[in-house]
């Protein structure tokens, strides 16, 4: 999955109003940040390593709303 996909599946998350549907994008977007952070072969940008601890933070939250 390419840098940015994970970027694109979390705010698909974020769009989401179906509560039905909300957990199932919540952890499609949790995936997609552990490949991005799995396929990567170097350290990453403290700009993307800071915006992954956000989106973390954001679908924690959504998890406990939807709960």
């Amino acid at each position: 999955m390419p840098h940015i996909a994970w970027r694109d599946v979390y705010k698909e998350a974020l769009m989401e109003v179906d509560p039905i549907k909300l957990p199932k994008r919540i952890e499609t977007a949790r995936q997609a940040i552990r490949d991005r952070i799995a396929e990567s072969r170097e350290p990453l940008s403290k700009r993307e390593s800071d915006d992954i601890d956000s989106a973390l933070r954001i679908l924690r939250f959504l998890t406990r709303e939807v709960a």
